[in-house]
This record gives structure tokens, sequence and C-alpha cells, in this order.
């Protein structure tokens, strides 16, 4: 996991392909110009049983915060108990358990990595925050030796 200022984003090109190109395509407002898959989301902070964690295996998960702010728990995802595949065949699953691990707070001009095996649970309420987020989530090939096996 990378949590860093996005204007720094560039800089780790050789960890997230496309790095840089994301990076442009966010400062200029056009996700059709990042060289993956952007899902736009907006969402407000959810309660602890509305949350779920999930793992992905050949993707990394790049969230760039717009406005707003909330917490991701992170934890191995070899701790959680396995759950369902991601719908339509997207890489990944679902895991269960309540909300652990490390928590960390993505803010309006930050963005945080998630690789391949870091379970998360995104939609936690962020201190002091009273909106929730506007945000990219930004689904980048991960290089070979990131990439790990679903043996659930």
């Amino acid at each position: 996991m990378i949590v860093d200022s996005i204007s720094r984003l560039p800089l780790y090109e050789r960890l997230i392909p496309g790095a840089e190109q994301i990076a442009g395509a966010f400062a200029a407002g056009q996700p059709e110009s990042a060289p993956c898959e952007v899902r736009e989301k907006s969402y407000q902070p959810k309660t602890p049983e509305q949350r779920r964690f999930e793992v992905h295996f050949h993707t990394i998960d790049l969230m760039i915060a717009k406005t707003g702010a909330e917490v991701i728990h992170l934890i191995p995802w070899k701790q959680l108990e396995p759950a369902e595949p991601l719908p339509n065949g997207a890489d990944g699953r679902k895991l269960n358990g309540a909300p652990q691990g490390s928590a960390v707070t993505l803010e309006a001009g930050s963005f945080c990595a998630i690789f391949p095996g870091e379970a998360h649970m995104v939609g936690g309420r962020a201190e002091n925050a009273r909106d929730g987020i506007e945000k990219w989530v930004v689904k980048a090939p991960a290089p070979e030796p990131f990439r790990i096996e679903d043996d659930a």
C-alpha cells in the first residue's frame, strides 16, 4: 500500500504502470485519457456493518480523492475468511471480517495504491469529515512480480 500526494503519483511509474498518464488525466478531469479503467465514485460514509473487505489478485486499486475523505482499512487477505468472487468475472473476491488492520485516511489531493493481496475495506468515516468522498478508482494492471493467485 502506498499513500501519498497526487502530485507525487508520477514518481511511482515503475510500481504502478501508467501512473504518469493517470496523474495527467486526473489533473485534466478526463478519466477517458487514463490508460486503464477509471470508475468515478461518490458516496457517504458507511456503518461498519455496511462495509466489506475485498482483495484483488492481478490489479492495483489506485484510489484518488477529488473531494472529501474516507477511512480505508487494510489487512493481509489471508487473515480474513474468503467469501464470494467479485461479480461479472472481475479480478478478486469479497472477504468476511469486521473493520480491522491498518486504518489510513484518503483525503482530497491524495491517493492510495492498494496492491494484490492487500484486503481493503473502504467507506469508513474520517475524523472531522462532514461529507462523503468523491474519487476515482483506477484499475491498473499489476506488474507480474506483484500478482498472486486466488487459492481460497
